[in-house]
């Protein structure tokens, strides 16, 4: 193994880093198959883990179940994994409408959760007082104290970088300005990154498989993408996620100033949708939904459109299936790009017959062989806290290899 320029700390980390990455995408594994996989000898893994479990990084789960078809002599291999209890995680995602704040373990077991919707002009302050408080709040709750938690990860959409006063600087995405608020109020070690990279993190399954490749959109008055190659997320998208907007999703299709005719942002944002629904807003194009808004369209929103839509609108179901159709021609095409089988919609809101439409023009389009899984995130509203725990753990603990 090559070792020259590396400390004994960076060579310990290292190694750690490598036996717990093992650990995460092979699920409970022993000694003997975690020296295989990284060319370490038994000794040196078994040294390392042994430190690891006397930490509680890691922890002994018993001897492998018997494998009937190849049968060995002699004792069992014992098994090791993640001890989930070992640390707490705090997260937080600042989204477009709301900020979600939680408590969870390294596995992602949720132990507390609070949100708070927000606007435009809730000033940067109070999202930061909230933040500290809640924390504050579900550690006493839970009786941690500071040394017990990992840290604090957040994640905030593009849309709210400036309100957060986020700066780009020599193509990086800065957040000091936050972290150094946050860390003074919590004591805690912060990390702070792009919401939309988060949400791909944490819709990865590291144990479904072979390491994958993964795309995922988010909606809202922008849109975003974040891709994951060989579950590595892309650098490429820290800064840049918005700029799937100028890709064209429909040739000749829809104008909007500063885009290319039919792009994404012009057919399929929700400012679109709503757009279009406005101009045939009656009593017999659109009749659910204009009983649902009591014959007025100031007092639509989203939700009863997705309501008119789920009681058969005739009016509102033309034109989101016309919008379906477009996005699924956007799926295939990113799932084409980027190789991957995998694409995951986060805030989008769909209820079941819009996911069965989805489903349903997708296959049409490109056939079984060639259709991607269709994945719609469970890291929403409240739940999408769990996105800020994932940065947390992925740089507090896989990344530092459990020296925290």
């Amino acid at each position: 193994m090559e070792t020259k320029g590396i400390s004994k700390l960076d060579l310990k980390r290292r190694n750690r880093k490598q036996i717990l990455r093992v650990i995460r995408e092979n699920g409970p594994t022993s000694r003997v198959d975690i020296a295989a996989k990284l060319s370490l000898t038994r000794a040196a893994v078994t040294i390392i883990t042994n430190e690891m479990i006397a930490q509680g990084v890691l922890e002994e789960l018993g001897e492998a179940p018997i494998d009937y078809e190849h049968l060995q002599k002699g004792r069992r291999k014992i098994l090791i994994g993640i001890n989930s209890g070992y640390k707490f995680v705090l997260g937080a995602m600042i989204n477009e409408s709301n900020i979600s704040v939680g408590l969870s373990t390294i596995d992602g077991e949720v132990l507390d959760k609070e949100l708070l919707p927000i606007t435009d002009q809730t000033d940067q302050q109070d999202i930061i007082s909230f933040i500290a408080n809640t924390c504050h709040k579900m550690m006493k709750n839970s009786n941690l104290t500071t040394k017990q938690i990992l840290g604090l990860g957040i994640g905030i959409v593009p849309t709210r970088w400036e309100q957060m006063r986020a700066e780009v600087e020599d193509g990086k995405l800065n957040f000091s300005k936050l972290r150094f608020m946050m860390e003074l109020e919590l004591n805690v070690h912060v990390e702070c990154a792009n919401a939309v990279g988060l949400y791909a993190l944490a819709n990865l399954e590291f144990t479904d498989g072979p390491r994958q490749n993964l795309v995922l959109l988010h909606s809202g008055s922008q849109y975003n993408c974040a891709v994951i190659t060989d579950n590595d997320l892309q650098s490429d998208y820290e800064i840049n996620s918005s700029n799937i907007e100028k890709c064209i999703a429909r040739q000749g299709g829809r104008k909007c100033a500063g885009f290319p005719d039919g792009s994404i942002h012009a057919e399929l944002t929700p400012r679109v949708l709503q757009s279009r629904l406005e101009e045939i807003f009656s009593e017999t194009a659109t009749p659910i939904l204009y009983r649902a808004c009591d014959g007025k369209w100031s007092n639509f929103d989203m939700k009863k459109a997705k309501f008119a839509y789920e009681e058969g609108d005739k009016g509102v179901t033309e034109i989101l299936n016309d919008i379906l159709d477009v996005l699924a021609g956007v799926i295939f095409n990113l799932s084409v790009t980027h190789f991957s089988k995998r694409v995951v919609l986060q805030n989008y809101g769909f209820g079941e017959s819009t996911k069965s439409y989805l489903q349903k023009t997708m296959l049409e389009l490109v056939g079984e062989e060639n259709m991607p899984t269709l994945v719609f995130s469970n890291f929403e509203n409240e739940r999408s806290f769990l996105a800020g725990c994932t940065l947390a753990t992925e740089k507090m603990f896989f990344e530092a290899g459990g020296l925290n």
